[in-house]
């Protein structure tokens, strides 16, 4: 900084430059063609690209050089400085469907679109393909081939570069960054183009959730996707026929904790949702294929439990304490939080390992057993299993009764407990609100075979995603699932890479 200090003159005086002609203020000519600049005749104009360089252009030679690159940013040189100009104002036409060869037959209609790509906002004249060299491409398709988004299927008007998606992605993923805010920085119109931009960011995080699980080579199809199947599992979780050798099942006793499963369970209140009396029928778009459980049958099965679900006077003297914790109001909450499940060790989300906590009739209600059970063994469904430990901090109350419960559930979810050897036990820093004899008895660092695992592994999962509880708090029903999706998928990526 010392050394730059003395030149902030120099540095402020090449800044003005720009807005000038430079060096070519005694004859302005064309870079190109070299044709003379001459102020009283308007035989010739000039032009500066930004994305081209900054080299004068006359209005025939940038026409010819951006006939296959119609979203530069040009400027036209109005006699004293420069004016904000499009490529559409000087007469181009960018032809769609050939990949920037010439169309033999293009369309007779030449279209208006608008195509954002922040921080712009372009105006573009297209003409679409009508030949049969573009393998019969509709609309959408060249559009899309185009690396263009439209914003509707039937005769969009409106685009968004894919460039500006994956920004917006990013941003929101890695920033929590929402779309209003998006708008607002790249000086898009947010009462023109926030709930074009929101719909698309929606579908594009989406298509790029199923991109990276494979889905678009399945020859089925996207809709043959398999519960739980669009997500980043942990590679390093015992799993059959991906990091477990042959016979592991018969291996001895002492080496049994090698391919025991420890997932760590927890509830969380931050990640709200409220109702909205405007809300339309928007469910998610994969419903049960990423990390929440399948919704249908999540919300039968609480329907038929919440009727009346059995209490048990807990053992545990400081267990009113952590019921408290599981309370909260819920007037005016759709959803009143979520409850998750990630794998102890890595504290990676499981797939269909989350799910929302519904709230029943009255005031009050906490994520009940009901919701826990269904969230735990929809993340189970995928393992196959032997030995299982699982952290919760209240699993003194909750494993009590857990074995009447789980036939309750969906068939497929009916893990046969009786044949799996099960431990129930207390996160290592939440054991300590449990009287003495519950810790002895559920204390995680007490179990065989967990080594120096904590199980709050949880908690720290939860405070990568509790930042996006803002933004989600007054969205639709899908929207506050499917938002989600893409924060889990970065956060177990991270993870794998990490340990």
């Amino acid at each position: 900084m010392s050394q730059w200090r003395p030149l902030k003159g120099d540095f402020l005086d090449e800044m003005l430059w720009h807005e000038v002609l430079g060096d070519d203020h005694g004859g302005p000519r064309c870079a190109y063609c070299e044709a003379p600049y001459i102020p009283a005749h308007d035989t010739t104009r000039l032009f500066k690209c930004y994305d081209c360089g900054q080299f004068l252009q006359c209005d025939d030679c940038c026409l010819l050089h951006h006939e296959r690159t119609p979203q530069h940013v040009i400027e036209e040189w109005s006699g004293q400085f420069w004016v904000s100009c499009m490529l559409a104002q000087i007469g181009l036409v960018y032809q769609l469907g050939h990949s920037g060869f010439p169309c033999p037959f293009p369309d007779s209609t030449v279209r208006k679109l608008v195509v954002m790509e922040a921080p712009i906002i372009h105006e573009i004249r297209v003409s679409y393909c009508k030949c049969a060299k573009s393998d019969n491409a509709d609309n959408l398709q060249q559009l899309l081939r185009n690396a263009w988004y439209p914003v509707m299927v039937t005769d969009p008007g409106t685009c968004a570069t894919f460039r500006s998606m994956e920004s917006y992605r990013l941003y929101n993923v890695l920033g929590n960054m929402n779309v209003r805010d998006y708008c607002w920085k790249y000086k898009l119109d947010p009462h023109e183009r926030y709930k074009q931009f929101q719909r698309m960011a929606r579908q594009w995080a989406f298509l790029k959730h199923l991109k990276r699980a494979g889905r678009g080579h399945d020859p089925l199809g996207v809709n043959s996707t398999a519960l739980g199947e669009c997500t980043v599992q942990c590679w390093a979780c015992p799993q059959e026929e991906r990091n477990l050798p042959d016979g592991w099942e018969d291996s001895f006793k002492d080496a049994r904790f090698l391919y025991m499963l420890i997932l760590a369970v927890d509830a969380n209140f931050r990640l709200k949702n409220r109702i909205r009396t405007n809300e339309i029928d928007d469910p998610s778009l994969g419903p049960g294929w990423g990390y929440w459980v399948e919704p249908t049958k999540y919300k039968r099965h609480l329907k038929n439990i919440y009727k009346r679900e059995r209490g048990t006077i807990s053992t545990c003297i400081a267990f009113a304490a952590l019921l408290q914790k599981d309370t909260r109001l819920t007037t005016g909450l759709r959803v009143s939080g979520v409850g998750g499940c990630v794998c102890a060790r890595h504290e990676c989300m499981c797939p269909n390992g989350l799910g929302d906590g519904r709230p029943a009739e009255g005031r009050k209600v906490r994520l009940q057993y009901a919701n826990m059970d269904f969230i735990v063994m929809s993340a189970l469904a995928g393992f196959s299993l032997l030995w299982l430990t699982i952290s919760y901090d209240i699993a003194c109350q909750w494993k009590l009764h857990i074995v009447e419960r789980v036939p309750k559930l969906p068939q497929e979810l009916c893990l046969p407990l009786d044949k799996i050897k099960v431990q129930y036990a207390l996160p290592v820093w939440h054991a300590g609100s449990h009287n003495e004899d519950c810790q002895d008895e559920n204390s995680l660092s007490l179990k065989v075979g967990v080594g120096k695992t904590d199980g709050e592994g949880v908690e720290r999962t939860w405070s990568v995603l509790n930042p996006a509880a803002f933004s989600t708090k007054d969205s639709g029903c899908g929207v506050h699932t499917d938002s989600l999706e893409g924060k889990i998928d970065n956060h177990n990526y991270l993870k794998n890479v990490g340990q």
